[in-house]
């Protein structure tokens, strides 16, 4: 039986298994992400995501265009945020770079 005082309580109950409900399914994130799903992640609009895209993320590493979808590298993606490139990170860069020039060279 459940008393008056405790009736005005079950809304909040209510709001925080909701809450816990969404933390739980957060929790289990997919790691692969299109613009707009890591616009709503990080809480930008699509066109700043193609921005910092265009600016600061690396192919390869951040990011890959699959027959021309983009699919952010969520994982990547928080390392960059966070500030946590790691030596990994820019040896993949660096590898990234000296196919590109092998490339322009082979083609010249």
């Amino acid at each position: 039986m459940i008393e008056m005082e405790n009736i005005n309580l079950i809304k909040e109950i209510m709001q925080e298994l909701i809450k816990i409900k969404k933390m739980i399914e957060s929790s289990g994130q997919k790691r692969w992400m299109n613009t707009n799903e890591l616009a709503s992640y990080l809480g930008y609009s699509s066109d700043r995501i193609y921005k910092i895209k265009k600016d600061y993320l690396i192919e390869g590493v951040h990011y890959y265009n699959k027959t021309g979808k983009i699919l952010f590298d969520r994982v990547a993606i928080d390392d960059w945020v966070v500030g946590k490139e790691t030596d990994e990170t820019h040896k993949s860069t660096r590898q990234v770079v000296d196919h590109i020039l092998s490339s322009i060279q082979k083609a010249s």
